[in-house]
């Protein structure tokens, strides 16, 4: 389904498509900036995505196992899909974390009810870490999933949250990965170098925080805040992965084109 946001007071109307996920200024589509960090190579993904097929190959076969043709065909699909069975469970979670985070922020922002915890204990573990990091800091919420959009390079995208935190205009971005890559900074700084064109406003942080679904050992907060002060060399980088997104999507219509022919 298609909506209508209204940036740069009105002169800009960016249409977001949340189920193809895409955005258009204009009528013209414009590249996310998840698209356009995903260009960057995640090597552990590959020794994440075969110890998952590992685990599922130890959890099937046993000793003494007679294996038929049936058999072993049904245990290799088992294992082919076996990293996005799990990729799928920990992308569902991460939505609805994300969802109820919305809805709580936005509930806060309106002055209305906010939304019940979640039964899911891993959810209920993110959230409650992320109730602490909030209680331990002085926060202001100003907005959720704040649009975005450059006129300047041209590039779109949803940030999580801006705030007030101890005083400081902040960018946040929410995680309930396992890790946090150093890719996840050429978002939030794509973000916060898209809302100051827009506002004219200086954000002083941009922040990953990252919220535990599991509960971590006694003593241990529940989240991690990581930051960068390394701001435009990490934009730089953000506009280079940009043009090699931007020649990965060129060669790609060629292709479709080509093969019209």
């Amino acid at each position: 389904m298609e909506k209508i946001y209204s940036l740069y007071n009105g002169k800009i109307k960016l249409v977001f498509d949340d189920v193809k996920h895409t955005y258009k200024v204009n009528g013209k589509v414009v590249y996310g900036v998840t698209s356009i960090t995903g260009v960057i190579s995640k090597p552990g993904l590959v020794y994440w995505a075969a110890n998952a097929g590992a685990q599922k190959f130890a959890e099937f076969v046993k000793p003494g196992l007679v294996l038929d043709e049936l058999l072993i065909k049904q245990i290799v699909d088992v294992i082919k899909s076996a990293h996005v069975e799990t990729k799928n469970k920990s992308a569902d979670i991460g939505t609805m974390i994300h969802g109820w985070l919305e809805q709580f922020l936005k509930a806060g922002l309106a002055k209305k009810p906010l939304p019940k915890k979640p039964v899911n204990p891993e959810m209920k573990n993110a959230i409650n870490a992320f109730l602490e990091w909030a209680k331990n800091n002085k926060v202001k919420f100003l907005e959720s999933e704040r649009k975005i959009y450059s006129k300047k390079y041209n590039y779109a995208g949803t940030c999580d949250a801006v705030a007030m935190v101890n005083g400081e205009l902040t960018i946040i971005d929410f995680k309930t990965t396992n890790a946090v890559y150093p890719e996840m900074f050429l978002q939030t700084v794509a973000y916060q170098k898209a809302f100051e064109e827009e506002t004219g406003k200086k954000v002083i942080k941009n922040l990953i925080l990252r919220l535990y679904k599991e509960i971590p050992e006694k003593g241990i907060p529940p989240f991690e805040v990581l930051e960068t002060t390394n701001h435009e060399e990490n934009f730089k980088t953000f506009l280079a992965c940009k043009r090699i997104y931007e020649w990965q999507m060129e060669n790609k219509k060629q292709e479709i084109l080509n093969s019209l022919i």
